[in-house]
């Protein structure tokens, strides 16, 4: 069976397979497979997953911008070289870039007045670098590398998932260890996962779809993340409704919860289903309650200078050790925007917040295929539900999810601007 060819613009243009992860070439000529000169960019985005999993280590995360700052300069150059088409998108990246170095600066400004680590500068300012880099070379190919990444994210920690494993309890919620230190950020990215591999192949509802949905939705339930239930099954209300509902795509879907409630029988104690204490709100936040609390008081007795630049990178758990009472639980926020106003203040949250409302502006184009839209706005989504119970700001692991699917809108974007100059993928 062919692939099927959506309309866009009067150009026709043919995606990739729903089942492959890379369409093989239709002939022999130069446009068939990527350009030489892309190829490290692209291997780049697609090992991304494992470099998350080592996000800890200073060395990995510092040496993989590094990779991809030199694979970037290489892409751009030799695509210019080879004489390929440009993206004219990528006038609006200088001024973005020049966005990010303010926005670093202030962010180095309040580290030298308050006191921080530049680990942590890094933290919250490296998913903005990571789309400048990969935006500014990436070629029509890009869509299939972050695919192949989100498979890679899926399979590799279904794979590793038995070699380090047992029960840990936090808090009032028994939790499933993987091998990944950052259970609740595991399940979370296995969710944009879904959704990139889910864009790739239109929304159907394809045997490789269907496997990766099924092994995120194990993983997020061993995860056992109150959060991420709510996110993954916003994402497959969403595949289902774009790839259209039938008789077929009922049953399919009916058989895959029906495992997965086996699983949940045999897992957990069936009695307390996934042991979540709604009686208790204190436990069932697992303090949480009681930081939001403090840090709101903390908030309200700001200084005017505190409420526009807030009280520096540790700013949140400084106000908590400040307003919390004995045997209460210190720790950050625990909230997007109670740190963003702690840390920041007004200033830097505006800030932060111009910096991906641009990003998501530079990812869409009005051309967009039907079968598209509304992508991004549900991964936003999945990022401010996130920020309702924890901080992504300072975390990349929980960031940078969000570019890679705002990276596969602006690669889906380059097939179709790039169609009569390079011809199809496939």
């Amino acid at each position: 069976m062919k692939n099927p060819v959506v309309s866009n613009s009067g150009n026709s243009i043919q995606a990739g397979r729903p089942i492959s992860l890379l369409p093989p070439p239709a002939g022999h000529g130069k446009s068939d497979l990527p350009l030489f000169s892309s190829v490290p960019l692209l291997f780049l985005v697609m090992v991304k997953p494992l470099a998350d999993a080592f996000y800890e280590v200073g060395a990995v995360k510092y040496g993989y911008i590094l990779l991809l700052g030199f694979a970037s300069l290489f892409a751009r150059y030799g695509m210019a070289f080879q004489g390929a088409a440009v993206d004219h998108r990528n006038k609006s990246l200088l001024a973005y870039i020049g966005l990010i170095v303010l926005y670093f600066f202030f962010l180095f400004g309040l580290a030298i007045v308050y006191g921080g680590s530049l680990s942590e500068i890094f933290k919250i300012v490296s998913p903005f670098v990571f789309f400048v880099l990969v935006a500014y070379a990436a070629d029509r190919w890009m869509i299939y590398a972050l695919v192949a990444g989100a498979v890679l994210t899926i399979c590799v920690n279904a794979a590793l998932l038995p070699f380090d494993f047992g029960w840990v309890q936090w808090g009032s919620v028994r939790t499933f260890k993987g091998y990944y230190f950052f259970k609740t950020d595991l399940a979370y990215a296995l969710c944009f996962a879904t959704l990139i591999y889910a864009l790739y192949s239109h929304n159907r509802i394809t045997p490789v779809l269907a496997l990766l949905m099924a092994m995120a939705a194990v993983q997020i339930i061993l995860s056992n993340s109150r959060l991420n239930y709510f996110t993954f099954l916003i994402a497959l209300i969403f595949i289902v409704f774009k790839g259209g509902i039938s008789f077929r795509m009922i049953i399919r879907f009916g058989l895959l919860f029906g495992v997965l409630a086996l699983i949940v029988m045999l897992v957990y104690d069936p009695t307390k289903l996934l042991g979540f204490d709604t009686s208790n709100e204190r436990a069932f936040t697992q303090g949480r309650s009681d930081i939001w609390t403090n840090l709101i008081v903390g908030i309200t007795n700001f200084s005017p200078l505190e409420w526009l630049f807030g009280r520096g990178l540790s700013g949140d758990i400084v106000l908590a050790v400040e307003n919390s009472l004995r045997a209460e639980d210190i720790h950050n926020a625990h909230n997007e925007m109670l740190h963003l106003l702690a840390t920041e203040g007004i200033f830097g949250s505006i800030f932060y917040t111009v910096l991906w409302i641009k990003m998501f502006r530079m990812s869409h184009n009005p051309d967009m295929p039907k079968w598209a839209r509304g992508t991004g706005a549900v991964a936003l989504l999945f990022f401010i539900l996130q920020g309702l119970t924890t901080v992504v700001s300072t975390f990349a692991t929980k960031t940078w999810p969000l570019v890679m699917v705002l990276l596969a809108l602006r690669g889906l974007s380059s097939v179709t601007d790039q169609h009569k100059q390079l011809g199809s993928p496939s």
